[in-house]
């Protein structure tokens, strides 16, 4: 008996060493490079920092699954790697991370494979990690190509695409490309994608034909997709002159995308000073600020007008009610346009605010009835009602 246990503790032991997910060697890079030569495998290291929220999540909820760990032990000699560290710095700078969760594929020489920016789930890490072991197709097969001269339209498309996902600047390619199409031709749905993906100044021609013919890109592509292009590379300008404490440059630069085009500008000015007042002393300011941003440019957008209301309902100053009206017509707005448990919680906690407690009651019952069970004790409304009764 007493081997039949010891047996079945051995069993146990072993599957769940199995079920850890991704198992990451302790040693040095230079011997994970050495134990991938020995075992002819891939290293993959995850670029983290200890701030990255995105990249606890990975560790926490993504690597830690069987169907990656499975993948990942068997294919790769895989590392973490803190690129704040004294051995992390030198690879930060080498392959050029910038931003966190950057995941990186090497061959045993140390040779950049493929690379991935950003947290995803469990099937795109897996697909991503497939694509990486491909010598036809990973980004390194695709750069020698593109440096061998291909230039034919639909290698630069994938070449550039791979680039971009990667976070690898490939601005070579991109200027190559573009200049070599006469601007009608892009209005399809694969350059669409392409030019949202590598097009980040307000400068470049390809960034004003699609400005002058949203229209006509709205027939190919995601309209929302297409606006927030447009809208991110004028806030993104911005913010970098705003961030280095350029007032008088970010001012010049405001009138300037005002100029390039009205309606599209002055939406981004203003979501660039909503986003401004939230370090203002007076934060009464800032939440009137975002309930005239939502009203006059999101009310037609159910998860914005959900937050802006929310933002409000939370507040500790003193509001208005002209203010808290506004919120209150935010909220009702964005679950007239797509009605669920969350943001009936926000109609609900703002009209409370607003000193309507009946109708508060009335739309916190119908928050959590369509709640699902593991989140209705977690709602405002059922703190509310549980006060009230």
């Amino acid at each position: 008996m007493k081997k039949i246990i010891l047996s079945l503790v051995s069993i146990f032991v072993f599957v769940s060493a199995f079920s850890q997910g991704i198992a990451f060697e302790h040693g040095t890079f230079a011997e994970a490079l050495a134990k991938a030569k020995k075992e002819n495998k891939t290293v993959f290291i995850d670029c983290y920092t200890t701030w990255c929220g995105p990249c606890k999540y990975l560790a926490k909820n993504i690597f830690t699954q069987d169907e990656v760990g499975a993948f990942f032990n068997k294919n790769f000699v895989n590392v973490k790697m803190d690129m704040e560290s004294e051995a992390g710095k030198p690879l930060m700078e080498k392959y050029q991370v910038a931003a966190f969760p950057t995941l990186l594929w090497l061959d045993a020489d140390g040779k950049l494979q493929h690379k991935m920016v950003g947290a995803g789930d469990a099937q795109s890490l897996i697909a991503t990690a497939t694509l990486a072991l491909d010598p036809k197709n990973n980004w390194a097969a695709l750069n020698k190509q593109f440096e061998k001269g291909d230039r034919s339209s639909e290698f630069m498309q994938r070449y550039i695409m791979t680039s971009a996902n990667a976070g690898i600047d490939a601005k070579e390619a991109v200027d190559s490309y573009f200049s070599s199409k006469k601007t009608e031709d892009l209005i399809n749905t694969k350059d669409a994608e392409l030019i949202a993906s590598t097009i980040k100044s307000t400068s470049n021609p390809v960034f004003h034909f699609v400005l002058k013919n949203k229209a006509r890109f709205y027939a190919v592509a995601d309209k929302a997709q297409v606006d927030q292009f447009l809208e991110y590379t004028m806030f993104g300008e911005m913010v970098q002159l705003a961030r280095k404490g350029d007032m008088e440059a970010l001012s010049l630069k405001k009138k300037e995308l005002i100029a390039l085009d009205k309606e599209v500008g002055t939406k981004m000015v203003a979501f660039l000073d909503m986003n401004m007042l939230q370090s203002d002393p007076d934060q009464r300011k800032f939440y009137q600020a975002v309930a005239d941003y939502g009203i006059r440019y999101d009310f037609d957008n159910f998860e914005n007008l959900n937050q802006y209301a929310w933002t409000i309902a939370e507040a500790k100053e003193d509001l208005d009610k002209e203010l808290v009206n506004k919120a209150v017509k935010m909220a009702k707005r964005s679950v007239e346009l797509n009605t669920n448990f969350a943001n009936i919680d926000t109609y609900a906690c703002i009209l409370n605010k607003a000193g309507r407690t009946e109708e508060a009651k009335i739309q916190a019952t119908k928050s959590i009835e369509l709640a699902p069970e593991d989140q209705k004790k977690d709602l405002w409304s059922a703190i509310f009602l549980n006060e009230k009764n």
